[in-house]
């Protein structure tokens, strides 16, 4: 039976209105829908269109609500209702205001002592009643953790998430395996015992998992990081468990025996039970109201009370999801008044400034009929916006350099002249920026011709003297290349280089994280056309074919991220990267840009690309669907 895909505005089975999709993974897809008739936020996750035919997957998807339902604890996500409709199986939960422990880390970098341990009470906790009623969780990471505002009690509180690759103990069938065939679980937290599979599962793996997520949250890296899966997976069941003291975290001692034991290869030297771990932590953090606290500051939970109770201002609410630390205190959350650019008068008529919270309209950054991508892009004048796009909470760049502009991006022939002008009323420390998380410094590089390719559209698109600017404001081991020109297509280059230069670029020139996409696109007929042509070489079959050639190079641009396509029944081509983790926001828009133009340009007609999972920069992963 084929499905329909869910989308904003259906009905399922007459009661839950979908509103938007607010998260996903490998089996499915989670929409925030209201009951419309008890009107009541609940959040919906639906099976892949092209997995619901399979009835073990089935079975495997509805395990969740049955797992969670034979456990029942306040600190694991409550399943309300379960069903198969028109647009497939799925599961309806309750919807929890906050965000994720993967969110919480992409903006801090790493958490406190008494947050850290905030966290991993209640899930030990939800983990000790799971493991007592027989279920191993077996895919514990930051992502499947939540941070949610109560307020019922006016506090910040924990849930447990996706119970839908739970072991259950007394069953007999296979471990269940993704839909590539390999074991289910994220490789950087899996037990040595789960990436070997060797030897039975019981609770303690999770323990392990537990632990690899307490030394994250405390040092901002992964004790067993590789640049592959199967690399990861081999450091985990044979390298030495590193300190915190050796990630430069030096914590209370206690702390630091408490993550080394649960990190131990041997299952039987790890602690016995879930709570025997969650007594250890006690006596580190003793202090309860101080843990909720700390949890509270991450999520700004007395902000959301507000909000919900109607007591900010409306002007003030647009800024609600764009709060950013302070510079200098990186756990106090109170957020400073929103920036807001106040454009100039350019060429005699003044741009005026968008109402609060408006972005710029995907319609208008598209080019004219018969106009040419790139003087589209040339000549968009951008819609001030807050300088945290999307979301994102950007850091302050550390430099007494950096200029907080006032006019809006321009054609390259009057740039000059404005930034010259500026030079005079520069404001240090103002520009955000969002720099690479610590975790993934010195880790991962990026092609030479990757590089290439964005310098040089940035120099044919608005100019030389924009394309200096940008390089004087970066770190002199990462401008010199760009400076002198001398970027090689051959050789690997770090991916601090990439981050800093499209950061930069975005904050002093684009002023819109969408331009990226463009750019993306006008690389497939610039710097990596030599690298891509191959693909127009021989005639469009489907674009599935293609994008299995695609990967095969695009991938090679890269030392991190797994590449793979999919085809539903229905013809929906996805294209999925996983290990995507160190991948910004604005390399995220390229690669869709790129991905996009060479498939408009094998096909010779329209060609849409849509993003359907990871559109936020330092997320594991990123996925669209490709269709003509």
């Amino acid at each position: 039976m084929a499905f329909r895909p869910p989308t904003p505005g259906l009905l399922v089975d007459n009661k839950y209105r979908l509103a938007e999709r607010i998260g996903g993974g490998g089996m499915g897809d989670v929409f925030r829908a209201e009951h419309v008739l008890a009107g009541r936020a609940v959040a919906i996750k639906f099976l892949h269109p092209e997995l619901a035919d399979n009835s073990e997957l089935s079975h495997r998807f509805f395990q969740e609500a049955q797992a969670v339902n034979r456990i029942r604890h306040p600190n694991i996500v409550d399943v309300i209702d379960a069903g198969v409709g028109e647009l497939g199986p799925y599961i309806v939960m309750e919807h929890l205001d906050g965000e994720s422990l993967g969110m919480a880390l992409a903006r801090f970098g790493r958490l406190d002592m008494e947050a850290a341990v905030g966290v991993a009470i209640p899930v030990l906790e939800a983990l000790d009643a799971a493991h007592r009623a027989g279920i191993i969780h077996r895919d514990l990471k930051p992502e499947n953790i939540f941070i949610a505002c109560d307020p019922n009690r006016g506090s910040a509180v924990v849930r447990l998430l996706d119970f839908g690759i739970a072991k259950v103990l007394d069953s007999d069938g296979p471990s269940p395996r993704t839909r590539t065939g390999v074991v289910f679980g994220t490789p950087d937290y899996l037990s040595p015992e789960q990436a070997t599979g060797e030897s039975p599962l019981d609770g303690r793996s999770d323990l392990f998992s537990v632990g690899v997520l307490l030394y994250e949250v405390l040092t901002g890296t992964r004790p067993f990081r590789a640049p592959t899966a199967v690399a990861t997976a081999f450091r985990v069941v044979h390298a030495e468990v590193p300190t915190l003291a050796s990630a430069g975290v030096t914590v209370d001692p206690r702390l630091e025996a408490i993550v080394q034991r649960l990190l131990q290869k041997d299952p039987a030297k790890r602690f016995p039970t879930a709570g025997d771990v969650v007594r250890e932590l006690e006596r580190v953090a003793p202090d309860a109201a101080r843990r909720t606290t700390a949890l509270g500051r991450l999520i700004n939970v007395q902000r959301r009370i507000a909000l919900s109770v109607g007591s900010v201002p409306d002007n003030d609410r647009q800024s609600s999801s764009r709060e950013r630390q302070r510079p200098g205190t990186p756990f106090d959350l109170s957020p400073p008044p929103p920036m807001r650019i106040q454009p100039p008068v350019v060429s005699g008529a003044r741009v005026t400034e968008a109402p609060p919270g408006l972005r710029p309209s995907s319609e208008s950054a598209r080019p004219a009929p018969g106009a040419t991508l790139s003087s589209a892009l040339r000549n968009r004048v951008p819609e001030p916006t807050l300088l945290s796009q999307r979301g994102e909470s950007l850091p302050t760049v550390r430099s007494p350099d950096i200029v907080l502009r006032a006019e809006p991006t321009v054609r390259s022939a009057d740039l000059g002249a404005l930034i010259n002008r500026q030079r005079e009323t520069r404001r240090p420390n103002v520009t955000p920026v969002r720099p690479l998380p610590a975790r993934f410094a010195g880790q991962y590089h990026v092609r030479g011709p990757v590089l290439r390719s964005v310098d040089r559209t940035l120099v044919d698109e608005y100019g030389r003297s924009a394309r200096d600017e940008v390089v004087s404001q970066m770190p002199l081991r990462y401008a010199d290349d760009f400076r002198h020109d001398s970027i090689n297509a051959l050789v690997g280059y770090d991916l601090e280089a990439l981050d800093a230069y499209m950061e930069l670029a975005t904050s002093l020139v684009l002023r819109d994280l969408e331009r990226w996409r463009d750019i993306g696109r006008l690389a497939v007929g610039g710097e990596l056309h030599s690298l891509v042509r191959t693909l127009f070489a021989r005639p469009l079959t489907d674009i599935a074919s293609l994008m299995r050639r695609g990967t095969s190079i695009w991938s090679r641009l890269f030392t991190f991220g797994s590449w793979r396509v999919a085809t539903g029944p229905t013809g929906r081509v996805t294209l999925h990267i996983g290990d995507f983790d160190p991948a910004s926001l604005p390399l995220r828009l390229w690669v869709v840009g790129m991905v996009e133009e060479t498939a408009r340009r094998a096909s010779g007609g329209g060609v849409k690309v849509t993003i359907t999972l990871g559109e936020l920069g330092f997320t594991s992963e990123l996925a669209c669907e490709i269709s003509l």
